[in-house]
């Protein structure tokens, strides 16, 4: 990486989360259609309306579409769940089930959705999946010609059967976040102020070993978008 590249400034354009609560526990992606909607497993729900918001200016149309780096900790894991249940009661798999349950079938719906042909990267990294996959979308946008890149991550309950052996505290972290960054200043959403996008992740990496689930390590960073947007 060059020197003029690896000073380049990286700006939020725009950022969108889900995080559930009592009063909404369950993403509403009413805009997708019913057939469609009804086939997706609750990350991809999650996934397919940060993904969408982001994708949308202030006055709701959509803007010029980017890559994608996604990034899970635990991906569709009750979706594999409910594939491992499957191929031992009846020794089959259904290919159409099967493709949902991939670890990027999330962000590949919300491609779909949004006819957004730019190309994605997905990245598996465990308890570092926030902070690996953040680095990847900021390489990314250092490295290449385009201005603009979106980084999403997302992570579900996991399944009560696999809190044994899952190596995270039960119930774990839940939470989807989206934040389309950008080298073009003129983009920036200013009311994050001077938001640091790479000091903040380089304070997540030295607290690392502070955080169980790397959902923890996308709350606290969008905790201090919400400090500054404050």
């Amino acid at each position: 990486m060059s020197d003029n590249n690896s000073r380049k400034r990286i700006y939020i354009e725009r950022f969108a989360s889900f995080v559930p609560t009592e009063s909404s526990p369950k993403p509403d992606v009413s805009f997708v259609p019913m057939l469609t909607r009804r086939r997706l497993s609750y990350i991809s729900r999650m996934v397919v309306l940060v993904s969408d918001q982001v994708s949308r200016g202030d006055d709701g149309c959509k803007l010029a579409p980017c890559k994608v780096t996604f990034a899970s900790q635990f991906g569709e894991i009750s979706q594999q769940l409910k594939i491992s249940q499957t191929l031992i009661d009846t020794g089959t798999v259904s290919p159409a089930h099967f493709s949902l349950s991939v670890f990027n079938a999330s962000i590949a719906n919300a491609s779909i959705l949004e006819t957004n042909d730019k190309g994605y990267s997905a990245v598996f990294s465990g308890k570092e999946a926030f902070t690996t996959g953040l680095t990847d979308c900021i390489a990314a946008l250092e490295t290449e010609n385009a201005s603009s890149r979106t980084f999403i991550f997302a992570d579900e309950l996991i399944p009560e059967t696999y809190a044994p052996v899952a190596g995270v505290p039960y119930p774990n972290a839940v939470c989807a976040i989206a934040l389309r960054l950008t080298t073009d200043e003129s983009k920036a959403d200013h009311k994050l102020g001077e938001f640091d996008v790479k000091q903040q992740l380089s304070l997540l990496g030295a607290l690392h070993n502070n955080f169980d689930t790397a959902a923890e390590q996308a709350l606290a960073f969008l905790c201090a978008i919400n400090m500054r947007k404050a």
